[in-house]
């Protein structure tokens, strides 16, 4: 019994320790300035993603559209269309078509704060 209870604890202190089976990688960023702007992140990594989110640091950003490109020529308009505070991201958007391999992803957004300062848009991606 004295096994048992040792093994128990054993493997709820290794389960406390471990951290996730997957990890999200930061794929990209762009400098957003005070105007609406069209920018490209070029990523063709060679890696396949099944979901990405888009995260905006330093002062909020309106998206109006963002279009991710796939190595295959195909791509998938993705609905954001929305402002994102600084410190926040969207909701986590899968792939359509599983884990696929991202070339590139274009955006029409512009920093919405009208501070001299810009904001900070990055990309993260999950395989």
């Amino acid at each position: 019994m004295k096994k048992i209870a040792l093994a128990a604890g054993g493997l709820i202190a290794a389960a406390m320790m471990t951290t996730p089976a997957h990890a999200w990688n930061a794929i990209g960023s762009r400098d957003v300035k005070d105007r609406t702007e069209r920018d490209t992140i070029a990523v063709n990594d060679g890696r396949s993603y099944r979901r990405i989110k888009i995260c905006v640091y330093q002062r909020p950003v309106h998206f109006y559209d963002v279009d991710v490109i796939f190595e295959n020529g195909g791509h998938q308009d993705v609905r954001v269309r929305k402002r994102i505070e600084p410190g926040k991201c969207t909701r986590v958007i899968d792939l359509e078509g599983g884990s696929r391999n991202i070339d590139r992803i274009h955006f029409v957004y512009e920093e919405t704060s009208f501070a001299r300062d810009h904001a900070r848009v990055t990309v993260f991606a999950d395989n």
